[in-house]
């Protein structure tokens, strides 16, 4: 019998004892499915009074001093091991590193709303608890920080094994500690360990509280289990008479928008506030953030005047989402106030990192703006110290698909002299990122491969296709195949176009919606009526049908061809946003 099976046939009066073997013996990390209706039982064992909880969110968490219980590590010695190498550092013990990891987890936690994991410095070792603990004192404080280390390095059997150690050191579990453990789970994405240790937690009479029930809707947003979660927030109103705050309907707006669900995000933000909910400055981050990866700008900016209706700051994320969200769109408008959010920045005491630079970069590179985004690719490359030392393939990346757009510009313009230039630049930067030793990586190829496509350069361009790609171990992939197929369709090379639109199949790469109206628009204009019958007939049949608004100049060009048009006609729909709140979880009261 699985664990998730034994939690659902559990009794609550069963022997506690066997409870904790149960769980030293649970050493599984994956997850089980769970159906929804399956927790009632789970959340309706324990009776709790209404007036249990009634003051939860009076709780205010109080910032613990990290640097207690660290004496065997001299503050000296801590500073010299920052400026020395990896293999003679003092820290070079594996556990003493990740006890100083854990000195600044506080800088190395992901930023709800836009993971920048990648910005820090942080060990993902597993440490064997039991060494760690006979070099440390063994305490609730160090274990929580231990507990919290290996989830965010997703070692939930290490967990497990912290567990089994403060069990045999007679260290009992509370509210705060269980709830540190549950959250080290769901950042392992391991609900059965979740599950267990909650029926455990019962079992030893703890009431749970708002931020034990987050931990679990964690757990299962983070496995893509939406309405599990919701499952688990009625459930605290309905068995456990908790009022959900605002962390809680952040953390289940935030596990939409993850899981593609930001228009639902939207209405239940919506809903949780008609209900009282009083958003904070992370909440409001996550929408914003929501609507700025949707392309919402205009909704992601209603959301920023709410920082300031409800008078409270932005945050880093905040700043980050909306510059990211202006940088796609390609009016002045919304491109001039991404500059003009960097301004604000600064007046909220916030400096501009990577993402904030690429952000700005991308919009620049979007418009071919070449001047501008040079000069932003320059002061990371030359100026800014931690960019420096750890090149970001995304601005090179991003340097080479401003000079392709560039191109595609000067091709306007018929300048030959700035098709020349542009290549010359392109060829600089990825000479630049060899040098640097960053890794080559399939959208510098493609943004690379763009910057010739859009020349003209026909030979030049196959041959990168061709040897380049192989030569750094890289397949091609869907946007390849298109900016090679959308080359040959502007120099009317529609036959060789559909060469590779059969290559591509064979290579079991699947063509998008955008190379089908490629094929469709070069068919037109060289007359193939039969050929783009066909191909409209295609899209239908792979479940890409034509949108009528994509083809009314090519029914426009075969409208002396009845058969070829009402053939073509006859597979086209009208193109509608998909209805994310037919269906949805929501109750309509």
């Amino acid at each position: 019998m699985s664990t998730l099976n034994k939690l659902l046939n559990f009794k609550i009066n069963k022997n506690k004892e066997n409870i904790i073997k149960s769980i030293h013996r649970s050493f599984s990390t994956s997850t089980t499915t769970t159906t929804t209706g399956k927790f009632n039982r789970i959340y309706t064992e324990v009776e709790i009074s209404k007036d249990t909880n009634k003051n939860h969110l009076e709780i205010k968490k109080k910032k613990k001093d990290n640097n207690r219980d660290v004496d065997y590590i001299k503050p000296e010695l801590i500073e010299r091991a920052k400026l020395l190498p990896h293999t003679s550092s003092p820290l070079s013990d594996t556990s003493k590193r990740v006890r100083y990891n854990m000195l600044l987890e506080a800088h190395s936690q992901p930023i709800l709303g836009k993971g920048k994991q990648h910005l820090y410095n942080f060990s993902t070792e597993s440490i064997d608890p039991v060494i760690f603990f006979q070099q440390n004192p063994i305490n609730k404080r160090l274990a929580m920080s231990f507990i919290q280390h290996m989830g965010l390095s997703n070692h939930p059997n290490r967990i497990l094994e912290t567990i089994k150690l403060l069990d045999k050191n007679l260290i009992k579990l509370d509210l705060k500690l269980y709830n540190n453990i549950l959250s080290g789970f769901a950042n392992c994405k391991d609900i059965d360990n979740c599950l267990l240790i909650f029926e455990r937690m019962l079992a030893e009479g703890i009431t749970p509280n708002n931020y034990i029930f987050n931990s679990l809707i964690t757990a299962h947003m983070n496995v893509g289990k939406v309405d599990e979660s919701f499952q688990i927030l009625r459930s605290m109103e309905d068995q456990y008479h908790l009022v959900p705050d605002h962390i809680n309907y952040t953390t289940l707006m935030n596990g939409l928008v993850r899981n593609g669900k930001t228009k639902l995000a939207i209405q239940l933000f919506s809903e949780a506030r008609i209900k009282g909910m009083q958003p904070d400055s992370v909440t409001l981050s996550v929408m914003v953030d929501a609507c700025a990866k949707e392309d919402l700008v205009e909704k992601a900016f209603q959301y920023y005047e709410e920082f300031k209706y409800l008078n409270l700051p932005p945050t880093e994320v905040t700043f980050n989402s909306l510059i990211n969200a202006c940088a796609k769109r390609a009016d002045d408008h919304y491109y001039l106030k991404g500059f003009e959010l960097l301004q604000e920045m600064s007046i909220h005491n916030f400096s501009p990192d990577i993402i904030t630079f690429t952000s700005l970069m991308n919009g620049a590179a979007n418009r071919g703006e070449v001047a501008v985004f040079e000069k932003i690719y320059r002061e990371l490359l030359y100026n800014r110290e931690d960019f420096k030392h750890n090149p970001d393939t995304r601005v090179f990346s991003l340097a080479l698909l401003g000079y392709a757009n560039n191109q595609i510009l000067a091709k306007q313009k018929n300048d030959k002299s700035d098709l020349k230039v542009n290549i010359e630049k392109a060829e600089k930067v990825f000479k630049e990122m060899q040098e640097r030793g960053v890794a080559i990586s399939k959208k510098t190829l493609n943004n690379y491969l763009k910057v010739y496509s859009s020349s003209g350069f026909i030979k030049q361009t196959k041959q990168i296709f061709d040897k380049i790609y192989s030569k750094y171990n890289i397949q091609p992939d869907v946007t390849t195949f298109g900016t090679m197929i959308r080359m040959y369709v502007d120099h009317r090379k529609l036959e060789t176009a559909l060469e590779l639109l059969y290559k591509m199949r064979n290579d079991g790469i699947k063509p998008d919606y955008f190379i089908y109206l490629t094929l469709l628009h070069g068919c037109a204009k060289l007359g193939y009526g039969k050929t783009a019958l066909k191909i409209s007939n295609e899209m239908n049949r792979v479940g890409l049908p034509p949108k009528i608004e994509d083809m009314k100049g090519i029914l426009l060009r075969f409208r002396e061809y009845p058969e070829i048009h009402d053939g073509i006609k006859n597979v086209c729909v009208f193109g509608e946003d998909d209805d994310y709140h037919r269906n949805n979880f929501f109750s309509s009261e």
